[in-house]
């Protein structure tokens, strides 16, 4: 029997990480959901929060297809100091 990886090939790459971002008014976050359920309700959460506890003021959303690749825009990359991800069921 022949098990097949079903992501197809893929290389690891290896990067540094990036450095931590203090929160704060002048702070981009984005804000990336794929459209499976309760994503959006997650990061809205966490908007709601991230402003309450560190007056973070500006969020961008980027809003994909679950079953697509991300192709982010460079008015979101460009535009966002720290993003979070969320991918929910």
């Amino acid at each position: 029997m022949e098990l097949m990886n079903p992501c197809g090939a893929f290389e690891v790459i290896s990067a540094p990480l990036t450095p931590r971002v203090t929160l704060g008014p002048d702070v981009t976050v984005g804000l990336f959901a794929n459209d499976k359920k309760n994503a959006d309700v997650l990061l809205k959460h966490l908007e709601h929060g991230l402003a309450e506890s560190f007056g973070v003021q500006r969020f961008r959303w980027f809003l994909k297809e679950a079953t697509q690749p991300a192709a982010f825009t460079a008015e979101f990359t460009d535009g966002c100091d720290a993003v979070v991800g969320a991918i929910c069921d």
